[in-house]
């Protein structure tokens, strides 16, 4: 989710949720929720019957293995298998990416994500021992019978996007920059990055209502002023183009590509878990950090300013003149809450805490975000563990490192 900080009430843009949420599509049918979840019985071994597709016998299949989600550290991967999958009249095909003994999470051959209940599954079948993404080609049909003649469909080494009046090779090319930006500025400083499983898809709408639409179709409720959003379950960016009514600057549109594509590439690149939580300011905190030009410079080295984000820093200084309580970076690290209060003064701590941790402790910041990502998806991130993490990457003493990020930000103000 992003909320810029030009105003109050100025038109911002929104990440699908921190963590993919349920989408009630069907009763049978469940979107991964990545909030608060009952506890867990430990899982020794979950069959489930398929049909082989080579004997057309039925018999039984252990596809989630011994101590899945037992070892808080080390989960362990299903099988790799393209599966198909039938519950009442729907058939489904992907591969298993996560499972407990209730639930299990599917990613599908274009990327979107599942979560389907064990005990609805009817039957079961191994289509093929190797599962495969579609092709960029394929997928580029598909969408082009999605949203007919009137929209163009554009591909990048990376991305696709789909877009209207001419304008989706424009949107291409600065999607696939920001993939590059991401990737230059983060893996010289630790961050560990895999190639995207699947080619990111973005679309751009031409108006605000057809956005609206398309979002609500897809489970997604966009508060007004929202102009972009990350949607999870379907691994899609979408966002709409303001500039074509004049109602603002391309710049403007530019900020919102950068921070939902900074959303979509994270969690596509194995620094954030799509199923798994992670914390909003973890979340926002980067996507903020590359809104600045400074950070998505080719350039290395320089200060600390030439890489700050103007407006996040502007409007930290105030809040933490004006609004800012003491000693409340352990409640901040703790839960999401301050994103509720108060979303703006959230974003710009976000952006703050993460300069200075990127600026001051990027190897620290790295393995910290490796944990984060490591953790058994399935389990409930709690407060007591976040907080745990934070501590264990950056060192006990809240109130030492407290002292540090702001004077960190007092250096930079004078």
């Amino acid at each position: 989710m992003q909320i810029r900080p030009r105003a109050v009430n100025d038109e911002t843009s929104e990440r699908g949720g921190v963590s993919p949420r349920a989408l009630g599509r069907k009763p049978s049918w469940k979107e991964p929720d990545g909030l608060r979840r009952p506890a867990r019985k430990p899982l020794a071994l979950r069959c489930v019957r398929y049909r082989s597709v080579k004997t057309t016998s039925l018999f039984v299949v252990a596809f989630l293995i011994t101590g899945l989600g037992t070892n808080t550290s080390c989960w362990a991967e299903p099988p790799r298998s393209l599966i198909e999958i039938k519950v009442g009249k729907e058939q489904f095909s992907g591969r298993i990416v996560a499972a407990d003994d209730r639930d299990c999470w599917v990613f599908q051959r274009d990327g979107r994500m599942s979560r389907v209940r064990m005990d609805d599954v009817d039957d079961c079948s191994e289509v093929d021992p190797r599962f495969r993404p579609f092709p960029s080609l394929e997928l580029r049909d598909q969408l082009k019978t999605e949203f007919g003649r009137d929209f163009e469909v554009k591909a990048t080494s990376h991305y696709i996007v789909v877009a209207r009046n001419e304008s989706a090779e424009r949107y291409a090319k600065l999607f696939e920059q920001v993939y590059r930006q991401f990737h230059s500025y983060f893996v010289p400083r630790g961050f560990r990055m895999e190639e995207p499983e699947f080619p990111l898809v973005a679309v751009v709408f031409p108006d605000q209502a057809s956005f609206t639409k398309y979002c609500r179709a897809e489970g997604a409720n966009p508060k007004p002023g929202v102009v972009g959003f990350y949607l999870p379950v379907s691994n899609r960016v979408a966002l709409y183009d303001r500039t074509t009514s004049g109602r603002t600057r391309d710049d403007d549109t530019n900020d919102t590509v950068i921070h939902e594509a900074t959303h979509q590439v994270a969690f596509n690149t194995g620094v954030h878990s799509r199923i798994g939580q992670s914390p909003q300011w973890v979340v926002e905190g980067l996507a903020t950090l590359f809104e600045s030009d400074g950070i998505r410079a080719k350039q290395s080295g320089g200060s600390s300013l030439d890489r700050i984000n103007p407006e996040r820093f502007e409007w930290f200084q105030t809040y933490r003149r004006q609004r800012r309580v003491p000693a409340s970076l352990e409640s901040f690290v703790r839960n999401d809450s301050a994103f509720q209060r108060a979303a703006l003064d959230a974003y710009s701590e976000a952006w703050a805490l993460t300069f200075y941790l990127a600026e001051s402790r990027s190897a620290e910041l790295a393995a910290y975000l490796r944990s984060i990502a490591a953790r058994d998806p399935l389990k409930p991130y709690t407060a007591a563990e976040r907080l745990q993490d934070f501590r264990a990457a950056f060192g006990a003493d809240l109130t030492l490192i407290e002292s540090g990020f702001l004077r960190f930000h007092d250096r930079l103000a004078k």
